[in-house]
């Protein structure tokens, strides 16, 4: 079950990376999530009655409905996630002809190594198929990927005037960076920060107080002008 939960943890993580074609809304899934859901079958196996066996209505419930369903709003999306869970979890994952997807089964085996070792000669790169969408889906992840790729390596590009009186990005940015130096505090002068403090009354709860937040702003000032 364990292993039933990564795989769906990893099919709803996949499925994101292909836009609207994976999910209609793309939605934050996360190790949280993950995290949960272990937590809750580990805690269902611990309080299960061996006579009655695995509740799988309630599993079902849990990983499609509150898990991860409980951030999924499109109604497509929430029938694809309970479609996952009613297909993947019931008592046929036990029996050896299952499998999620062809070759990928879940592996027998009776140490953490030999699980890796199983988990580690899976494909390096999966199929659109194994997460239940057309092999074209490829097609239009690799050229959104391109796309994305090119775009980036066009808008770092130094920007060129026609006219050649133009700035240029870098110089517009380190006149700004220049102007904001400008604008940074003084280094407070510590022996003038001392003297006004002892003024005031250096034991004084809120002097104290001062005092730390002082201490922190020159760290704050000071990395502010180095990095700029």
């Amino acid at each position: 079950m364990l292993y039933g939960v990564a795989f769906l943890h990893s099919v709803v993580q996949e499925r994101r990376k292909y836009g609207p074609l994976g999910w209609n809304i793309p939605y934050e899934f996360n190790q949280a999530d993950f995290t949960a859901s272990v937590q809750f079958v580990q805690n269902h196996l611990d309080d299960m009655d061996p006579k009655r066996g695995v509740s799988w209505n309630t599993v079902r419930y849990m990983l499609g409905e509150v898990q991860y369903g409980g951030r999924v709003t499109d109604d497509y999306d929430k029938r694809l996630l309970n479609t996952y869970a009613k297909v993947w979890f019931s008592e046929a994952m036990f029996v050896d002809s299952f499998q999620f997807y062809i070759d990928y089964k879940i592996p027998k085996c009776k140490t953490l190594k030999e699980y890796l070792e199983a988990i580690e000669a899976l494909p390096a790169v999966d199929s659109p198929e194994v997460f239940g969408l057309h092999s074209n889906a490829d097609i239009t992840y690799q050229s959104n990927t391109a796309k994305d790729v090119l775009d980036t390596i066009v808008s770092i590009q130094p920007k060129d005037s026609g006219g050649g009186g133009g700035e240029t990005r870098e110089s517009v940015v380190y006149r700004l960076a220049e102007d904001m130096l400008e604008k940074v505090p003084v280094d407070y002068v510590p022996h003038e920060v001392k003297a006004r403090l002892q003024k005031m009354g250096a034991l004084n709860s809120l002097n104290i107080f001062l005092r730390q937040e002082i201490d922190r702003m020159q760290r704050v000032i000071t990395l502010v002008r180095i990095t700029l």
